[in-house]
């Protein structure tokens, strides 16, 4: 008897989210652009991604698809959620960039990449990364309005570098193994302001 009720409430439950879901498709674009302006301002944007998703097989040629992909990175990059946000720019950028819009695209994908890095000390890779990607963008845009910025990004990002191997050379030299040491140290005259890191993580960090 208890199997039968437990099947019936299970089916029950089926119907109820089926019925639910036939209730809200089929929908207008203005409809789910709305939906998801109306989510984002809520902060709630898991609604707000699978609304886009509905507007994209729904009305795949509607005019309100670029402006909810900006709309929706933009809500991910202030969330914090950073390889959404890429996707997002990365979609317009395929889908509907001309060639001034390509140059901004790239510089904001490097921006997200660029911010993303909240630890310099365990980030490494991600950094050496992101210079990467910043140097292509510069050498396949030499003449954009966003080197400026990208530039600048990329010399904190290699002043960082520069403190966080002298800080392993410096750890080698104190085990007494100079070689070691020598394999991270980087001479250099310029005057480095070591990336800030919280009191509580410095005790972790030599």
């Amino acid at each position: 008897m208890k199997l039968k009720t437990t099947l019936s409430l299970g089916l029950l439950a089926l119907s109820f989210l089926g019925c639910s879901q036939k209730e809200i498709s089929h929908q207008t674009a203005l409809f789910w652009h709305t939906s998801i302006y109306e989510n984002i301002e809520t902060q709630n944007l898991d609604t707000a991604d699978d609304r886009f998703t509905s507007l994209e097989i729904e009305h795949p040629l509607s005019q309100f698809i670029p402006i909810d992909l900006l709309s929706l990175a933009q809500a991910h990059i202030e969330n914090d959620e950073y390889q959404l946000a890429e996707y997002y720019i990365n979609e317009y950028e395929k889908r509907y960039a001309n060639l001034d819009e390509k140059k901004w695209c790239e510089y904001k994908k490097a921006k997200i990449r660029f911010d993303s890095i909240k630890n310099a000390y365990t980030n490494q890779k991600k950094i050496d990364e992101t210079i990467n990607f910043i140097s292509n963008i510069i050498n396949s845009y030499p003449n954009s309005i966003y080197n400026y910025e990208l530039n600048t990004m990329k010399e904190k990002l290699v002043d960082t570098k520069i403190v966080f191997n002298n800080k392993i050379a410096d750890l080698y030299k104190r085990l007494d193994k100079p070689k070691a040491a020598e394999l991270y140290e980087i001479n250099t005259t310029k005057k480095i302001i070591p990336p800030e890191v919280p009191w509580y993580k410095r005790l972790f960090y030599w």
